[in-house]
């Protein structure tokens, strides 16, 4: 559900509009400060400076004022990132790549309090799992910014499967993003994460490198059925777990770019699961699979280099 399905009525008066506004507000500086077990309805009213009964006027509970908070900052997040992709036309395509991973991971990283509430609440707030529900958030707003992006700086280099390319490679920013703000351990930090994911992806766009069989092991695990799409917690835990193993065992990453390259890799993970799970429409599962084969070697290849 998206924020106009959570309200019992519509706000079409500016006063009206500059309440819901208000206890949005409210809600988010209760929900930062307080969490989201202590959002009550009368603690987020009282905050707004509203009584509990005009806070009902609009909602119907607190799972209704969080749903439309969290709603309303990924639709936010989305359409300023579309506004950055269409300034970015003009930038060379390495200083595109570099500048449009930092700012959407910069994003994400800005409402982790909210993302960490929507991925522990998700069964109360939204009726698929977490990151499924931002990514269909967002996908309108997104979309064609999206593709004239990827038009203008890599259409070259995904001819022969662009919409396939395209779909895999936001996925997996997306995912990366989302993973970074709730699942990230205090000691990887933002930029290693960034520079890793850069260059992966600046260099699928390069040209295809040759397949190593770590790479493909990992892709036929992810295709095979290691776990359901964008989980929650406990299954992005299993998937890491699983990655982990088999770079331990099987691949050349050095000690100390294995944790970095573990992250990378299993939120692609998560993208080929998802992606097998729920085909997009139109998307060939043949080039699906090449593509993110191509972006897993690319990540596996950019974490060799930065452990040598």
């Amino acid at each position: 559900m998206e924020r106009a399905d959570r309200l019992r009525k519509t706000p079409r008066q500016a006063r009206s509009r500059s309440t819901v506004d208000a206890i949005l507000a409210a809600a988010d500086r209760v929900l930062r400060s307080e969490g989201y077990r202590a959002a009550s309805t009368n603690r987020v009213a009282r905050v707004a400076g509203f009584s509990v009964g005009s806070l009902y006027q609009y909602f119907d509970g607190k799972q209704a004022v969080v749903g439309a908070l969290l709603d309303q900052a990924l639709r936010t997040e989305a359409e300023r990132i579309a506004q950055a992709l269409d300034e970015m036309a003009k930038l060379e395509p390495a200083a595109a790549c570099d500048r449009s991973v930092r700012m959407l991971l910069a994003e994400r990283r800005r409402k982790a309090h909210l993302l960490r509430i929507l991925d522990a609440f998700a069964p109360e707030l939204c009726a698929e799992p977490p990151l499924c529900h931002a990514l269909r958030v967002q996908g309108q707003a997104l979309a064609d910014p999206l593709h004239r992006f990827a038009a203008a700086h890599f259409g070259d280099a995904l001819r022969g499967g662009f919409d396939e390319g395209l779909a895999v490679a936001a996925r997996f920013v997306h995912a990366l993003g989302y993973a970074l703000a709730v699942d990230a351990p205090e000691h990887l930090d933002d930029e290693t994460i960034a520079a890793r994911a850069v260059a992966a992806l600046s260099a699928v766009t390069s040209g295809a490198s040759a397949l190593s069989p770590v790479a493909r092991e990992l892709q036929a695990a992810w295709l095979g059925g290691s776990g359901a799409a964008f989980a929650d917690a406990a299954g992005r835990a299993r998937r890491m777990r699983e990655t982990r193993s088999t770079l331990v065992r099987a691949s050349e990453i050095p000690p100390a770019a294995m944790e970095p390259t573990v992250f990378l890799v299993a939120s692609l993970g998560e993208v080929v699961a998802e992606l097998r799970d729920a085909p997009v429409p139109g998307l060939d599962p043949t080039l699906v699979a090449t593509q993110s084969l191509r972006l897993l070697q690319a990540c596996l290849d950019s974490s060799a280099r930065a452990g040598r």
